[in-house]
């Protein structure tokens, strides 16, 4: 049944927008955190994903199918909390949450198939996004302020031109921007949208969740790798490096996983890892993490750690909340996100340099480098979630609806510069001011940002 605006005595609602329909550590978190703020402004939270899933067992909740929700319900506000959105597209979203026997199904499919698969799956509007909806597709919705906070878009330029016109529509139309690396800010200054660059939002947890008083620490290494890691150094050679680390040799190893859906980690791995490393050295001590899978329990586990090693983001995010050592392995948004904000501590390890790297990491030179770090960031974080509040709640549906006429009015223009271009690909560019014409709006969204956040 569709329902209407709520009256002036009913709470406001917002919808988030996520990877909630799958155990991933940092995805979970992006909405647990964020919840907290939007509870405290005063917002009742809806959490949606591509598809619906029952995730009572991390959650205590059941997770909505976004495109439904959107189509027959009005929200005060729509978010997208956090994650790699600009270059992950509806079959990927597809693959880490459906069946393999149905995701099987889909691949094989002819386009028509598909397009009826998808709305079956995810609903009947079709999307350019499986975490980014343009509300601009939902009458309802249409005027709804929209937030992407602490997202990664740099993977928009590995998409096709069409598809990066329809994804740069959606940025448009969006009342607050922010991305948590400096590669998704370049595009975008590339593209003149406006955007704030600020840390993930998940670094508040050192206030919103904060260290107990007098709590003591496990003393655990806690090691996370991805199955894809695995099979790119191979199994062998990974057991060897922990097996072989004269550094790591006094303390107890744990190995931790971030997440259990496709493509992330994998428990037998991790119980091949261990065998693999006893028979290097039968004395280590090494064992699978045991226990709750619920993210707070997993963010109190790293907490008390003495040192994180991994290729998990939000474990290092979390890390550093918490002023806890930690080393992660090669990964583009890892190395990135480690340059722009944490780059004291190190990453891109490999298991040639994990034994130098854990001396360095806790080495107390590097640790006096690294000091400030966790409060520096988690402050940056709840001043800039704040702001997003403060503007999505302030825009009127007159200015969202401006704002999403402009954006249309770009797409329609870039749509024919490029059919233009590829009819006469030795002219001169017909985009060529419509950067320079976003440029100034950009700038003042930045300069009203700065205001808000008290830097300017």
């Amino acid at each position: 049944m569709t329902s209407t605006s709520p009256g002036p005595s009913a709470r406001r609602r917002v919808l988030f927008v996520g990877a909630y329909e799958r155990d991933n550590f940092g995805d979970l978190l992006f909405l647990l955190v964020s919840e907290q703020y939007l509870a405290e402004a005063g917002f009742e939270v809806v959490a949606a994903a591509p598809l619906a899933a029952d995730m009572t067992e991390l959650l205590d909740r059941k997770v909505g199918a976004f495109v439904p929700l959107l189509e027959s319900e009005r929200y005060d506000q729509v978010w997208t909390v956090g994650g790699e959105v600009g270059g992950t597209r509806v079959h990927t979203a597809l693959w880490m949450s459906v069946p393999r026997a149905t995701f099987r199904r889909y691949k094989a499919a002819s386009p028509a198939e598909k397009s009826a698969m998808r709305a079956e799956l995810i609903g009947g509007t079709d999307i350019e996004s499986p975490y980014m909806p343009r509300l601009s597709q939902f009458p309802l919705n249409a005027t709804t302020p929209s937030v992407l906070n602490s997202v990664g878009l740099a993977g928009i330029g590995g998409r096709d031109a069409a598809d990066q016109e329809k994804l740069l529509r959606i940025l448009r139309e969006a009342t607050a921007v922010s991305v948590r690396d400096q590669l998704s800010s370049d595009l975008l200054d590339r593209h003149g949208v406006e955007h704030r660059l600020v840390p993930d939002v998940v670094h508040t947890i050192r206030y919103t969740h904060p260290r107990p008083q007098g709590e003591e620490g496990s003393g655990a290494v806690l090691v996370q790798v991805a199955r894809r890691m695995l099979a790119n150094v191979g199994l062998d050679t990974f057991a060897q490096a922990l097996a072989t680390s004269e550094a790591l040799a006094p303390y107890p190893i744990r190995l931790f996983a971030a997440g259990l859906a496709p493509n992330h980690d994998s428990l037998e791995d991790y119980e091949k890892i261990v065998e693999a490393v006893r028979r290097h050295d039968p004395d280590r001590d090494i064992a699978v993490l045991d226990g709750s899978r619920r993210p707070w329990d997993l963010v109190d586990e790293i907490r008390r750690a003495h040192l994180w090693i991994g290729g998990s983001l939000h474990g290092r995010i979390v890390s550093s909340a918490y002023d806890v050592p930690r080393i992660s392995f090669p990964k583009r948004k890892l190395d990135t996100y480690a340059r722009t904000w944490d780059p004291h501590m190190p990453y891109g390890t490999t298991p040639e340099s994990l034994d130098d790297d854990v001396r360095r990491a806790l080495d107390p030179r590097t640790q006096k480098r690294a000091a400030g770090t966790g409060e520096r960031l988690a402050r940056l974080a709840d001043e800039s979630i704040r702001a997003a509040v403060a503007e999505a709640s302030r825009v009127t549906p007159d200015e969202t609806a401006a704002r999403r006429r402009t954006a249309t009015q770009l797409a329609v223009e870039e749509r024919e510069a490029r059919e233009g271009r590829e009819q006469q690909p030795e002219g001169p560019a017909p985009t060529a001011g419509l950067v320079s014409r976003l440029r100034p709006l950009a700038g003042a969204v930045r300069r009203r940002a700065g205001r808000l956040l008290g830097r300017v």
